[in-house]
């Protein structure tokens, strides 16, 4: 018998962003600090879905504020503001095709939403090496937690984790090394009270209009608008 390598299909090897071969070095120096939390594989792609957010400026100014009231060395995120709707997830390469389209069809079977920030908390990654602010929001009507239940259904199908079963949802916006969890816990009130007094000044900042989707697989990002 003869081994005959197939190639792969247009609509893949079509797709911008999405390198089947990747070397990546995880060089903790030159990301603050930052440890990967799986180790990188060729074939294996670190996926994500989740809510993108932009603050306005006064959000932003608001955030910067908190750096000087939270007595470790904390940063700012310079990346992209979001929330999460699922844990970091290993995407095999040939899974990537039909995961896309399963999520997709979600999103278009999922009604438009308003999150409203509620109040601060501390958190940590899973293995407890980085510990984050972030604010916490709720969807009163439910969209959001009937959505994330149908995405841990498809995970399901991959064998892949589910998103946590006590979520919370939130944007995180402050970060630090190692697992200071105790000490931005007790700061958590404290920056409760005073977000609750921004948010009264600034009316227009307490809710958050959902309407997309976001799914980032490697370097490619896709997009869904929600019906």
């Amino acid at each position: 018998m003869f081994n005959i390598k197939l190639p792969l299909p247009r609509s893949i090897t079509a797709w911008k962003g999405v390198p089947h071969h990747e070397e990546v070095d995880d060089n903790p120096l030159q990301h603050e600090g930052r440890v990967r939390s799986f180790k990188h594989e060729r074939g294996n792609w670190a996926t994500l879905i989740y809510i993108d957010y932009e603050p306005s400026e006064d959000m932003l100014s608001w955030m910067f504020s908190v750096l000087g009231e939270v007595p470790v060395k904390c940063n700012i995120f310079s990346e992209q503001f979001h929330i999460s709707l699922s844990r970091t997830l290993i995407l095999k390469f040939h899974w990537i095709e039909s995961f896309v389209e399963e999520t997709k069809k979600l999103c278009e079977q999922t009604d438009q939403f308003n999150l409203e920030l509620l109040n601060v908390r501390a958190y940590t990654n899973e293995e407890k090496t980085r510990t984050f602010l972030g604010i916490e929001c709720i969807d009163c009507k439910g969209v959001l937690g009937h959505f994330v239940k149908n995405v841990n259904k498809l995970l399901a199908e991959y064998d892949l984790p589910a998103f946590y079963e006590d979520s919370s949802y939130h944007v995180s916006f402050l970060w630090c090394l190692g697992n200071e969890l105790s000490i931005l816990d007790d700061q958590a009130r404290f920056l409760t009270i005073k977000l609750n007094q921004f948010l009264i000044e600034h009316a227009e900042a307490r809710y958050i209009n959902v309407n997309k989707i976001y799914l980032k697989i490697g370097n490619k990002l896709y997009v869904f608008k929600l019906r």
